[in-house]
């Protein structure tokens, strides 16, 4: 059967020229490529073309088969176990080797049948086209005896009479259709060399083109032959699981929305990869991860088969099982493997990614992983990493216009979307298909406003909620100097393109390029309300992130779950709020307990993020004393806001009591601020007391509303007295 095996010795794919950045070298490019391991570029045969070929070759597994029989038939291995003197003298006899003559004929005809049927095929095999066996071939180095004995160990599940001839030869029920020992008598080859091939480092093995599946020990554990090698053979397309997508290219590498830079950087770590190549993508969501893995996987004629962690099993063994198998799926197919979703993986205090790095390192292929930009790659060996940063405004709005003209929609202002949303070109590609069904007549900002923020709010809102009643400047009463700062603060949202891009400050800012503002004070004293003016004033989104969603007592949870926030945050259009921030941006602590190792963890993992931060965050505390020194250093701004003297105190009266509350008689506001040291805040809270004590007695507001209502407030907080200060 030899002689009908296809060609072993494949050579080498030649270099693919590709046109990327101009200062590439071509030669960088064919050494980049090469770690996606690339076919060649052969035809590939008509389907009936290549069944007829895979049919000659399963006859021949049937062929050798019935020579086999008829050889034990000659021997009287098969036979009765009544015959001769003793009982089963003439089997005994046969596997001793001292037994033969009793069926040369029918072996005369077996073997000539054989070889026949070899010479048949050695004659008609046509070079033309790539078969599926020829494949198998090329991308996993198999010998000539490799492919025979796939296809004897394939050909019952592909001709079910071929089971039967099997079960005759094997002459013992208790026997698996499939084992070592009868592919050793139907191929008639040294026992040796088929123990060789099913080593668990060979090629059939390692690869899982065949499994072992029993328990019994060689030569008669079961042999099997993966069902996506079996749909191969039959050129079907194979089943890879409900976790698995195949994803194909779209563009070509010159296409490719990315910043300047990147796919030099990219190329050059492919380069450097180790063999078989250890691949880790980083990025936020968006950025085209995938979308750049499948343009380099297009040069070497590869799909991506991107395996979705989020689908495997929820359960720590069977998530491991589950990822070792879609990735021996995705190679057996043909595809590069992709494995994506690992950091959103939590099972108890497991992460995806803990219980993925050793099935990936012990995967026999090449792999990548795309995850987050803040996570590091989770392989235990050497690996190569390509880091994709979010692209500048310039470069968005051009992909906007793009994607607007090709999907034939216009907006009436897709810079304002350019500046306003800092989201990759996969985002923006996902809002314009979104919005592509709508009028072409009218402009689409507004479908595709709704379209971002309704993504965006689908992801914060799982831990943050989003203030719906924002405070105008008219409310704020509040020293010069502190108006002066916010205003600043307005403004560099305002400004950030024309500071980072236009002036290439950016340049020279690697880190901390977000705006994250502490304002600090004592209870009462405006500071979530300013949070919401300047909300307003820039017309953003304000979600106040809720802590106990937050916080989470599996390890590396709580990480995860800021990643997400800041992640939504930073496509923009959103300001984040950190109520009450000192419970989670506290100091660090001396390490006596793995509780202090693990809070110290979080607030290493929350400084990092800051550094890498783009968005707009805002943090309040009554104590900024216990916000530990170094994030201090890396906030943008730092407001205290003052206790109201009695002046401000007076204004503050005035502020919250509206013109339209009817009044009975003149208020003495400047009394009640002498007599009262009230924060902003327990002074409104006292204006709106007062107004329901009025209107239950169906009175206009008076004096004693007011003081009444300033009582209740110090009983509420224990205090005896109602003079002086509640705090």
């Amino acid at each position: 059967m030899a002689s009908e095996a296809p060609i072993a010795d494949v050579e080498p794919a030649p270099p693919i020229p590709i046109a990327v950045e101009n200062d590439i070298p071509p030669t960088s490019t064919a050494s980049a490529i090469a770690a996606f391991e690339p076919r060649r570029n052969h035809a590939t045969p008509p389907r009936g073309d290549a069944l007829t070929a895979l049919d000659q070759r399963i006859r021949s597994v049937r062929l050798r088969a019935v020579r086999a029989i008829a050889a034990a038939w000659n021997t009287r291995r098969l036979g009765y176990g009544d015959e001769g003197a003793h009982p089963f003298e003439h089997e005994v006899a046969a596997l001793a080797g001292s037994n033969s003559g009793f069926a040369t004929d029918y072996l005369a005809v077996s073997q000539r049948a054989v070889s026949d049927h070899a010479a048949e095929l050695a004659a008609s095999r046509s070079t033309e086209g790539l078969t599926p066996i020829d494949a198998l071939v090329e991308e996993f180095g198999l010998s000539v005896l490799a492919v025979d004995m796939l296809l004897v160990i394939a050909a019952p599940a592909i001709d079910g009479n071929i089971a039967r001839l099997y079960s005759i030869l094997a002459n013992d029920p208790s026997r698996s259709v499939v084992d070592e020992l009868l592919v050793e008598h139907v191929l008639d080859a040294n026992n040796h060399e088929i123990a060789t091939e099913l080593h668990a480092h060979s090629p059939l093995l390692r690869f899982g083109l065949v499994h072992p599946r029993t328990s019994r020990a060689r030569p008669f554990t079961s042999l099997e032959v993966d069902p996506v090698v079996l749909a191969r053979l039959r050129c079907e397309t194979p089943h890879l699981g409900a976790a698995v997508a195949t994803r194909v290219a779209d563009r070509e590498l010159a296409d490719l929305d990315v910043a300047p830079g990147v796919l030099a950087s990219a190329l050059d770590a492919l380069t450097r990869t180790p063999r078989p190549a250890r691949l880790a993508v980083r990025g936020r969501a968006g950025t085209g991860r995938r979308t750049l893995l499948a343009s380099l996987a297009a040069q070497a004629r590869r799909a991506l088969g991107v395996i979705d962690a989020t689908v495997l099993p929820r359960e720590a063994a069977r998530f491991a099982e589950a990822l070792r198998d879609a990735l021996r799926r995705v190679q057996l197919a043909g595809m590069f493997p992709v494995v994506h979703g690992l950091e959103d993986v939590v099972l108890g205090e497991q992460t995806g990614t803990d219980l993925a790095r050793d099935v990936l390192s012990m995967h026999p292929g090449a792999v990548v992983v795309t995850c987050p930009h803040t996570t590091n790659p989770p392989f235990t060996g050497r690996c190569a990493v390509i880091d994709l940063p979010m692209i500048s405004e310039t470069r968005r709005l051009d992909v906007w216009q793009r994607a607007l003209s090709g999907a034939g929609r216009w907006a009436r202002d897709p810079s304002s979307l350019a500046a306003r949303y800092r989201v990759g070109p996969g985002v923006i590609r996902r809002a314009v298909t979104a919005v592509a069904a709508d009028d072409t007549g009218i402009p689409c900002d507004d479908a595709l406003e709704t379209y971002l923020r309704e993504s965006r709010g689908h992801v914060l809102g799982q831990h943050a909620s989003r203030v719906e009643r924002l405070a105008t400047w008219n409310d704020l009463v509040l020293p010069l100097d502190i108006m002066d700062s916010l205003r600043e603060l307005v403004g560099r949202v305002r400004h950030r393109r024309t500071v980072f891009e236009d002036w290439g400050m950016g340049d020279k800012m690697a880190t901390s390029r977000g705006l994250t503002a502490l304002f600090q004070g004592q209870p009462g004293t405006g500071k979530t309300l300013v949070a919401g003016v300047i909300a307003r004033e820039l017309g953003l989104d304000l979600y106040q992130v809720d802590l106990s969603k937050v916080m989470s007592k599996w390890i590396g949870e709580t990480e995860r779950n800021l990643s997400k926030i800041f992640d939504a945050a930073d496509d923009g259009q959103a300001i984040l709020l950190f109520d009450e921030a000192d419970s989670l941006f506290a100091r660090r602590t001396e390490v006596r307990s793995s509780n202090d190792r693990y809070a110290n963890l979080e607030v290493n993992y929350l400084l990092q993020r800051l550094d890498s931060f783009d968005g707009f965050a805002i943090l309040t505390t009554n104590s900024g004393g216990s916000i530990d020194p170094a994030f201090k250093r890396r906030l943008s701004f730092q407001l205290s806001f003052p206790f109201p003297d009695e002046e401000t105190r007076a204004s503050l009266w005035r502020a919250h009591l509206p013109p339209k509350l009817p009044r009975a008689t003149e208020l003495t506001f400047d009394a009640l601020a002498r007599k009262y040291q009230l924060s902003g805040g327990y002074i409104r809270n006292a204006c709106l007391r007062a107004a329901f004590l009025a209107a239950q007695e169906e009175k206009p507001l008076q004096q004693e509303h007011l003081e009444r209502a300033i009582a209740l407030e110090f009983a509420e907080q224990g205090k005896l007295s109602t003079t002086g200060s509640i705090a």
